[in-house]
């Protein structure tokens, strides 16, 4: 087996075990266990399948208006929490791979580098 491919198997391992992802599944299975949140969450489903159809601007409305509505029970908050948590630390590793592939990024005029690295 490569190295790359070990260390990927290992990365996969670390965020198989990583507590954002047990937190988002715990929060899930609570989630999944209140009928009400999952009521809220099954019609602000079914309304961004709509705004993905029509995109009518009283569509988008409503799917506005039922985000808002999951959002608000508490256990919907705690999903998206963990969720956004957890997408956060996706990013972060994908990040990562991107600039060891690339290299680094040059984001404006930074102090480290003077603005003139050329990067």
């Amino acid at each position: 087996m490569s190295e790359v491919i070990k260390r990927a198997a290992e990365l996969a391992q670390a965020i198989a075990n990583s507590e954002e992802l047990k937190n988002l599944r715990a929060a899930e299975q609570e989630l999944l266990s209140d009928s009400e949140a999952m009521e809220l969450y099954n019609e602000f489903q079914r309304l961004q399948q709509m705004a993905q159809m029509s995109g009518t601007p009283e569509v988008m409305q409503q799917l506005e208006e039922a985000y808002k509505k999951f959002a608000e029970n508490e256990k919907a908050k705690a999903f998206l929490e963990a969720n956004q948590q957890f997408g956060a630390m996706l990013e972060t590793v994908n990040k990562m791979l991107q600039e060891a592939i690339e290299g680094p990024k040059h984001h404006g005029d930074c102090g480290s580098c003077g603005g003139g690295c050329g990067v």
